[in-house]
């Protein structure tokens, strides 16, 4: 070895020390032939002459890494492994060293890279965290780009939960797929929002309507930002949730709160039904429990008191609202004629059939039947109705079609529906299945202090635009106020009628007076053995008291209707013990 060939291997010598890593040389037959401090440190000796499997790796065979001599021969090798005697993660690089006779040695550099297979293995577990937890989430995790087609760049797996389409499918839809999917009626203005909101690079966020697959509708939360790389935007990443079912209950709540401040517009009346009663009060509280629910209704209470209204109170605040209310008098049906007054017939089904008729059924599809006196129904009309509300179906008479109709069977009576099933009348099952909210009318003697309420509901309709009192006589009111109404608000609302238009009342013979006799001026029956004064007091008395009901107790109006003034009218009252 001459000078030249000392200086180049003090150079090699030089270099491969100070590489911060394991440098050595295999020989042919796989033998340490050189190492440098690096692997003496590492090793606690000089391995020279051991073999390198044994040595370095504590493999007894050759380590599997290790080329053949054939492959490895004329070029560079490179390989990552792990040392199974410490654990650690290497680099190796080896080069091939041809010898004169041939032979090829290995010089190897290796590196420990330990740190970094860690580093990139937390990366890769972090990875697959956040892809589990995206893709596991009840909405879909998105990007796209920040230009006018908003084309989606990434979708997670739940786009096929909530669009019922794989992330895949959404992506290759290409530029504003996620927009045609937005209800045309919400895009303009989602687009809008985004665009304002993310200019000012502020968060977004807002709920609007959107079309999945199959046309389903949904109501769906978006919340994002926009990415910027300084000041230019670059692209938009969000999360987008399924709320339908959070929406549906606010409209919901939206519409009842509507309903109640729509339906109540004071204490005494609920829509046409008139009463401030207690029980009355109950009543509404049951009117609109049931609007609130599609369950059959029942309403119990004496002829003329009002069963009608609270159906009627009961469809319109309801959600079948929009479809017919049917009202149908079942005691007023013959027999033969009832089974194709519900289901309807076809033309030829009998003689004077000339062409199909619906029935009551297919007229109330999206509303309400009304069954006033339901007990009326002969049992195998019963039988026919409850398949119908089992959801089995019905058949026009002379067809063989099964028709399906979807309504909401509210039910009216004033008999004992437990007794006519006792007595085999009506089906139990049937009775049971329309039994599911009962209503209990009170009749108008059990609520006395709403007549002077239904007096004025009713004089203001009957006079309106009529030459006919304003006011009722004291007397007249009087005796209608203690009268027991028998027949309920219709006989009130009939006997008011007849003293309108005839100017007598003639409450069932028991009471009678003739307009002109109102004050008793020339009845002396009607006088008992009173004199003129005590007489005089009681008529003031009774024209206080009445001047005080019409006008709802408002004392100012009451003076006013008296022609007295407020101080003249309180002193009265304490005179004749009015509270």
């Amino acid at each position: 070895m001459n000078a030249a060939d000392d200086s180049r291997l003090s150079y090699f010598e030089a270099i491969v020390e100070a590489f911060d890593g394991m440098v050595y040389v295999c020989s042919p037959d796989n033998r340490i032939e050189f190492v440098n401090r690096q692997v003496v440190e590492r090793l606690g000796r000089d391995p020279v002459g051991e073999p390198c499997h044994k040595a370095l790796y504590g493999n007894d065979e050759i380590c599997p890494w290790c080329p053949e001599q054939d492959a490895f021969h004329g070029k560079t090798v490179r390989w990552e492994f792990k040392n199974p005697m410490t654990g650690r993660w290497y680099y190796n690089t080896a080069t091939p060293i041809v010898h004169i006779d041939g032979s090829i040695s290995k010089l190897s550099l290796c590196f420990d890279i330990t740190e970094k297979k860690r580093a990139e293995d937390a990366l890769l577990e972090s990875e697959r965290r956040l892809s589990t937890l995206m893709n596991n989430l009840p909405g879909i995790v998105y990007r796209c780009r920040a230009d006018e087609s908003f084309t989606m760049e990434f979708a997670s797996r739940g786009s096929k939960r909530l669009l019922g389409f794989e992330p895949e499918e959404l992506l290759e839809k290409g530029p504003h797929a996620y927009q045609r999917i937005v209800h045309p009626e919400d895009r303009k203005n989602m687009l809008n929002l985004v665009s304002e909101t993310v200019a000012m690079k502020r968060p977004f966020s807002f709920i609007y309507r959107i079309r999945a697959a199959g046309g389903e509708e949904k109501w769906v939360w978006e919340q994002g930002e926009g990415v910027f790389d300084d000041d230019q935007l670059v692209a938009l990443e969000g999360f987008i949730s399924d709320v339908t079912a959070y929406k549906e209950v606010e409209l919901d709540l939206r519409k009842e709160n509507l309903r109640l401040r729509s339906s109540i517009s004071d204490r005494y009346r609920f829509g046409d039904i008139i009463g401030k009663s207690e029980k009355m009060q109950a009543v509404y509280d049951m009117i609109l429990k049931a609007a609130a629910s599609d369950a059959s209704v029942i309403i119990f209470g004496e002829s003329g008191s009002g069963k009608e209204l609270v159906a009627r109170a009961i469809h319109r605040l309801s959600d079948r609202r929009v479809g017919n209310f049917v009202p149908v008098n079942c005691g007023a049906i013959p027999k033969d004629l009832m089974e194709r007054e519900f289901f309807g017939h076809l033309k030829g089904a009998f003689t004077g059939a000339n062409s199909d008729k619906g029935g009551f059924l297919d007229f109330a599809n999206s509303g309400t039947l009304f069954l006033d006196e339901i007990g009326e129904i002969e049992q195998a009309i019963q039988v026919k109705l409850l398949r119908v509300l089992d959801g089995v179906g019905y058949t026009p008479l002379g067809g063989i079609k099964l028709k399906k109709s979807d309504f909401r069977v509210i039910a009216a009576t004033n008999r004992d529906l437990v007794k006519l099933v006792k007595d085999g009348r009506m089906r139990e099952d049937f009775f049971y299945r329309i039994r599911i909210l009962p209503i209990q009318l009170p009749p108008l003697r059990e609520r006395k202090e709403d007549i002077p309420l239904l007096i004025d509901h009713f004089l203001s309709k009957l006079t309106k635009g009529n030459e006919g009192p304003r006011h009722l006589p004291v007397r007249v009111r009087e005796a209608m106020e203690t009268y027991s109404w028998p027949g309920n608000v219709r006989e009130l609302q009939n006997v008011l009628h007849t003293y309108i238009t005839l100017g007598k009342l003639d409450l069932m013979g028991q009471i009678s007076v003739t307009a002109g006799e109102e004050q008793g001026v020339t009845d002396t029956t009607f006088l008992n053995g009173e004199g003129l004064r005590q007489r005089m007091d009681a008529l003031e008395k009774k024209m206080i008291l009445g001047a005080l009901e019409a006008a709802r107790w408002h004392r100012g109006r009451a003076a006013e209707a008296l022609q007295l003034n407020y101080k003249t009218l309180q002193r009265k009252m304490k005179a004749h013990g009015v509270k």
